[in-house]
């Protein structure tokens, strides 16, 4: 599936979410995809949605009822590429120009009706195109000085999460640290591979500008059937108050005496007989643990 990036306007919140990679879109998306997104809008309460490499044409694409679809189609016209927003009739915005070069599709809104402007894009980076850093400038200027791009960027690099840094990914962080951009991400992988021989990477962020780090979140989402992974971004008016992660262990935990407990304790010399004897010998050492 597609990068879907989803926004949810609360009164003073901004929730975007993106989602990735839709193969055979165009055949796909009007049944099942449709139905599956038209759910999650209503059950999220889902604002604003972000597609990347929708495979769009202009007269290939779907509607949903009570939303408004904004799209960016690549410049040859045909079913590869592009990019969209799907964002709700009722919210204060304005559609910016299309870009539309081979190596960045955009698709941009500026949202008004939230305290102050924002500029929200959806971006697709095909893979075959080596990035440079003027090239990117070039992309984000066209946002303005308060913006929040989200997109399969196709440009890993440690610094937001991915297993490793390519050349189009120096390249991104550069124009990030030389212009005092942020970047959201949850610094785990978005994009599982069918393939065995390929390995789980980020692929999948979002780029920031005049957003304080204190007033946005981010978090990975399991919602929508993909090979990639939604994540879950969100923008507030307000300090993000962020809950702590449950943890196993404090300060006081004395990893001393919880080593000896479970070698005094845990029997590993036993012979299981058959599956009743598993389940007994499994439940006593999960009680030692």
């Amino acid at each position: 599936m597609g990068q879907i990036y989803v926004i949810t306007q609360l009164r003073k919140h901004l929730h975007l979410q993106q989602e990735s990679q839709m193969q055979n879109f165009n055949s796909y998306i009007r049944q099942n995809h449709k139905e599956e997104l038209t759910i999650f809008l209503k059950q999220n309460y889902i604002d604003i949605l972000l597609i990347s490499e929708t495979h769009f044409t202009d007269t290939h694409y779907f509607h949903i009822p009570r939303y408004k679809i904004c799209h960016t189609t690549h410049r040859d016209e045909t079913a590869h590429g592009g990019t969209a927003i799907l964002l709700k009739e009722s919210i204060q915005h304005y559609e910016l120009l299309k870009y539309e070069e081979e190596s960045i599709q955009a698709t941009s809104i500026k949202v008004v009706g939230f305290p102050y402007e924002i500029t929200i894009a959806a971006v697709y980076c095909p893979p075959r195109h080596n990035l440079k850093k003027e090239q990117f400038e070039t992309f984000f200027q066209t946002l303005g000085p308060k913006f929040i791009a989200g997109g399969d960027y196709n440009s890993k690099h440690t610094l937001w999460g991915s297993r490793l840094t390519t050349t189009k990914g120096r390249e991104l962080s550069k124009v990030i640290q030389e212009n005092n951009y942020s970047y959201l991400s949850t610094g785990t992988a978005t994009y599982w591979p069918t393939d065995g021989n390929k390995i789980p990477d980020l692929l999948d962020f979002f780029v920031t500008n005049g957003i304080p780090s204190s007033y946005a979140d981010i978090q990975p989402s399991y919602d929508l059937t993909s090979d990639y992974s939604p994540i879950i971004a969100t923008i507030s008016t307000a300090v993000v108050i962020r809950k702590p992660t449950p943890r196993l262990d404090n300060v006081k935990t004395n990893w001393e005496t919880y080593r000896q407990i479970i070698q005094e304790k845990a029997k590993l010399s036993i012979k299981l007989k058959d599956y009743k004897h598993i389940e007994l010998e499994t439940n006593n050492l999960i009680k030692v643990l």
